[in-house]
């Protein structure tokens, strides 16, 4: 059994880690609690393997124990591990009196044409007929439709 138990424990622990660098890779903390809670085990199935044999109340408290440890050791971690930055909110007035480039021509009183803004492509229409390409400038909108006006041309183009 000892042997047993060391394997599973060994097994366990590399388990852990797999789920803790996948995490790292993709942060989204869907891995990184199971992952310590796995590490946690198996580090107790390595030191302590005769608390899982002699008392079944034993090794459910100290499974608990466990995965609580590994909360605690793992949102700490995390919270340092995963990225900052203000939450992405586009709407029609976060958007106003940004850069866009036309990616689809707009046409004054459809919605045909399209907008990139921040990365995102917005339908667009604006007063005036913009090419494909056009520099241009969100002056408002409404839902999601952006309203938009070319850029006037930069000097020495």
């Amino acid at each position: 059994m000892t042997e047993f138990t060391i394997l599973l424990g060994t097994v366990t622990i590399v388990i852990g880690f797999i789920l803790l660098f996948a995490d790292i890779a993709h942060p989204g903390l869907f891995l990184l609690i199971p992952a310590a809670v796995l590490v946690a085990v198996g580090m107790l199935l390595l030191i302590a393997p005769d608390v899982f044999y002699t008392n079944m109340l034993a090794a459910v408290l100290v499974l608990l124990a466990a995965g609580a440890g590994g909360a605690v050791v793992a949102l700490p971690v995390y919270s340092y591990l995963a990225p900052r930055h203000a939450p992405i909110a586009s709407t029609v007035d976060t958007l106003t009196g940004l850069p866009a480039k036309v990616t689809v021509a707009t046409q004054p009183g459809t919605i045909k044409g399209k907008v990139r803004v921040r990365g995102e492509i917005w339908s667009a229409t604006s007063e005036t007929p913009i090419p494909e390409g056009t520099d241009v400038t969100v002056t408002g909108g409404e839902g999601i439709i952006l309203k938009v006006s070319a850029l006037p041309p930069k000097e020495g183009a």
